[in-house]
């Protein structure tokens, strides 16, 4: 491959564009187009993406289970810790000006005239399927959040419990390869995903286009997060799903790499050399650098040269 047609350094936000729009027609375009951007997708995750995505967890007795059982929990969006999470702005006024411009012959429509009225009518009527569409997928729909990087101050801080916790290495081909899975790059951005167009004999493929990049987009305060999601419907998720927890635990791969937090405890750490030393699994523990602000990762176990 030529290396003018590698993205260049400072381009992470333009390539992550480019795929996140790859995988949206991947999964919610006609057969053509599906197999045109399953190519592009498969472009951006060798050459352009990282090789591998990291999960962190709270060293709590049902995380670790699911670490060393190859499970990953899918959580409903509306238990998520942003209260933005899978919202949509609706612009009602660019929305009815799209179905005034299918009038056949391009036809003048007069406002307030019959014509007018039942056309407002039918936006109005789809606009409440809308919202109570998107109500109903926060509630059911299963999303897992990843990270690009395991050395994140925040994060460490955040999600694994004071650096007393785990973070997992799993790599992003083989999550593809063996799941099916399709990690989605998240787009930090001050705009909401916008319903701003409505085709009656498309709407049941464009709600399903508008929820993915509602659930894949958040505000810029997010970007420390480096986040990846996975998307599981109802029939992925199937009779795995918890009502009473709002999510599922699901299949996931073995992991390449289990980190540990700098302030893992002892307990910790034999559960998962043990685990690692059977599973061949690589075993890391951060640690505080002496002169900067960082962690750097020391290897406890070590099975491949990644």
């Amino acid at each position: 491959m030529n290396d003018t047609n590698l993205p260049k350094e400072g381009s992470d936000k333009e390539w992550k564009i480019k795929l996140h729009a790859e995988i949206i027609t991947a999964i919610t375009g006609n057969l053509l187009e599906k197999v045109q951007a399953t190519n592009e997708v498969g472009y951006y995750y060798s050459c352009c993406a990282p090789a591998f995505l990291y999960k962190y967890y709270k060293p709590t007795p049902i995380n670790i289970e699911a670490i060393m059982g190859n499970s990953m929990w899918y959580s409903a969006p509306c238990s998520f810790n942003d209260v933005f999470d899978c919202d949509v702005d609706i612009d009602e006024d660019s929305a009815f000006e799209s179905i005034l411009r299918m009038v056949p012959g391009n036809r003048q429509v007069r406002r307030g005239s019959q014509m007018w009225r039942e056309l407002k009518g039918n936006l109005h009527r789809e606009l409440r399927k809308i919202r109570s569409d998107f109500a109903s997928l926060k509630e059911t729909i299963g999303v897992s959040c990843l990270c690009e990087s395991e050395n994140s101050l925040l994060m460490w801080a955040h999600y694994a419990d004071n650096h007393r916790g785990i973070c997992v290495e799993y790599n992003l081909l083989e999550m593809n390869r063996q799941l099916d899975f399709t990690p989605i790059p998240v787009i930090y951005s001050n705009s909401k995903a916008c319903f701003d167009s409505l085709n009656l004999e498309t709407s049941e493929q464009d709600s399903l286009k508008l929820f993915i990049q509602s659930a894949t987009s958040k505000s810029p305060e997010w970007s420390y997060e480096q986040e990846w999601r996975i998307i599981r419907d109802n029939m992925a998720c199937g009779d795995r799903w918890d009502d009473g927890k709002k999510g599922a635990l699901l299949d996931m791969i073995r992991p390449n790499s289990i980190i540990l937090g700098c302030q893992a405890s002892e307990e910790t750490r034999g559960v998962f050399e043990e685990y690692c030393k059977t599973s061949k699994v690589n075993l890391y523990k951060m640690k505080k650098d002496d002169s900067l602000y960082r962690l750097n990762k020391e290897m406890i176990l070590g099975f491949d040269s990644d």
